[in-house]
């Protein structure tokens, strides 16, 4: 179990850290969030093309 001292400690640590952070500006986050946009559009068409073709199958053998 962490005494009040560790805690202290480890709060210290993560804000050293937490400056370390490089964060992104506002156009890598508009670019990354257009990208996962767009994977998730192209995934989401992908199996709803495979849930068609398999749905079209199996009524094929019924």
């Amino acid at each position: 179990m962490m005494g009040m001292a560790d805690l202290r400690k480890y709060y210290r640590e993560v804000q050293v850290e937490v400056r370390k952070v490089v964060w992104p500006d506002r156009r890598e986050t508009v670019q990354a969030t257009a990208m996962v946009v767009v994977m998730v559009l192209l995934v989401a068409l992908f199996l709803w093309v495979v849930d068609s073709v398999l749905g079209w199958a199996v009524r094929q053998v019924i």
